[in-house]
């Protein structure tokens, strides 16, 4: 499985935007993978298409890549925090970062503070 991180969805979801090539590249690369993302980390990404009151179009487009919309649950507090303290990231990406860590996935991401805590974290990285 890949855990994709906001960046990667927006742009997936955005043509103008500045990942969104390398975005169809990592999605068809590896078709065959399975897709997932945390629930805030998929609000995230649908900001702009809902002030575009595109949000459904946007939902349907991340279910025909098949994503998986991980929940959020009471003991995800604890690793989420540990995440955070032990490598330095935004919370938003401790939600990534423990979504990858806690089902053995790759992550695929742009950012560059994720992508060396992730590494440090011993989590392969797509990007």
């Amino acid at each position: 499985m890949i855990v994709l991180d906001a960046n990667v969805l927006i742009g997936f979801l955005d043509a103008n935007d500045v990942h969104h090539e390398a975005c169809l590249q990592i999605l068809g690369g590896h078709a065959v993978e399975r897709f997932a993302a945390g629930v805030l980390t998929v609000s995230e990404a649908l900001v702009h298409p809902t002030r575009l009151d595109r949000q459904d179009a946007a939902l349907a487009a991340l279910r025909r890549i098949g994503l998986n919309i991980l929940s959020v649950g009471p003991g995800d507090a604890a690793p989420r925090a540990r995440v955070r303290s032990q490598h330095g990231v935004r919370m938003p990406d401790a939600g990534a970062l423990c979504a990858a860590l806690s089902s053995v996935s790759l992550l695929a991401t742009f950012d560059d503070a994720l992508i060396v805590a992730s590494e440090r974290a011993g989590v392969p990285v797509v990007n």
